[in-house]
């Protein structure tokens, strides 16, 4: 008979990098996102925009040369939260201090020519891409070597120079600290709206895990997973900005940081029961559990006003949400499910406690 065709498998259709003209309105519709009061980001292009001009005019008027260390030393120091501001601010001033005051020595002890200044410079430059990782500290050990062994192959100015790397990088330092206090973006005070976002998104999974028990689709169910994404997003916003929070020198604003420590631990819990529920989520198909619609609408309305009182300085109450899961654990056979909407009740409770506490 004929030979059989040769049936090839299909290549993958490639994909092609967008060019710049069609990311333009992309990051145009970013940067129209941050300009708004509460963002973070507009804060620190602001903070940073008035520290470079800042530095850079101080630099002028100073009787210092490399003016521009100034201003370069607060641009590479500052981020959007204090408590990284300020740990590279030490970082950096501890670093050049170490680093000048080594490579002085070796300069004033060696006095090594210009191939062997060069050879130094080289090696501190080596150092740095070699430890970069270590710290922010130890990179700036061998950058402000660096810079001594560079302008000291001409044999002259050592003294000035670090001097000047000093006094300059101490500058920008403290311009870069005075920025917050002129202009500040302290998280303590938003811990709350970060908690009451973290509320909303565990509710808005919780809610959708119950509705699909009155409707049955599967495991796989994409609004789920959806919301159990955002749900873990606000929870690693929160604890970012509770570490953060942790660092700066404000009070807190009607949270201390064991109201945030009880509240974080009992959204997790609320996290953790519906998860319970989306273990056992039944298959598509399945008989419906009507219970479970009233549930899912008493989850989304209850989050959502106690994410409201949480941003208003409220205590949150969940009398509703209860009554609906008392006529749940009467509907329902199943113990695992009775145990689980329980367990959501008692974990909302223990948010209002952690939050009356505060």
């Amino acid at each position: 008979g004929p030979p059989e065709a040769t049936v090839l498998p299909e290549r993958p259709t490639p994909r092609s990098r967008p060019t710049l003209v069609r990311l333009a309105p992309l990051v145009l519709a970013k940067m129209r996102a941050e300009v708004r009061p509460g963002s973070a980001i507009l804060r620190h292009a602001i903070r940073v925009s008035a520290v470079a001009a800042a530095g850079y005019l101080l630099g002028l008027v100073l009787p210092f040369g490399h003016g521009y260390w100034a201003p370069m030393a607060s641009v590479m120091v500052m981020r959007p939260d204090f408590s990284q501001t300020y740990s590279r601010s030490v970082a950096r001033f501890g670093g050049t201090l170490v680093g000048v005051g080594l490579a002085s020595a070796v300069v004033q002890t060696a006095h090594p020519g210009t191939y062997l200044s060069a050879a130094l410079a080289v090696l501190c430059a080596f150092g740095m891409y070699l430890l970069m990782r270590t710290g922010y500290a130890v990179s700036q050990v061998c950058v402000a070597a660096y810079v001594v062994f560079l302008l000291g192959m001409e044999g002259s100015g050592v003294s000035q120079t670090v001097r000047d790397r000093v006094l300059l990088t101490l500058l920008g330092g403290l311009l870069a600290m005075l920025s917050y206090a002129v202009y500040p973006a302290w998280e303590t005070p938003r811990l709350r709206g970060r908690l009451a976002d973290w509320l909303a998104a565990s509710g808005r999974y919780a809610a959708a895990v119950a509705a699909r028990y009155a409707a049955p689709e599967g495991p796989g169910s994409p609004d789920v997973r959806e919301a159990l994404l955002s749900a873990r997003a606000a929870r690693v916003a929160w604890h970012d900005a509770l570490g953060r929070a942790g660092h700066e020198p404000v009070r807190h604003r009607g949270l201390s940081h064991a109201a945030a420590e009880g509240a974080g631990h009992a959204l997790a819990e609320f996290g953790r029961a519906a998860m319970l529920l989306e273990a056992h989520l039944p298959e598509r198909g399945a008989p419906p559990l009507p219970a479970a619609a009233g549930l899912a609408e008493a989850l989304r309305e209850a989050t959502e006003r106690g994410a409201k009182a949480v941003r208003e300085r409220g205590e949150p109450v969940w009398d509703d949400l209860r009554e609906t899961v008392a006529a749940w654990d009467t509907e329902v056979t199943d113990p695992l499910l009775r145990k689980a909407g329980r367990l959501l009740v008692d974990a909302l409770d223990d948010l209002s406690a952690a939050l009356a506490d505060a």
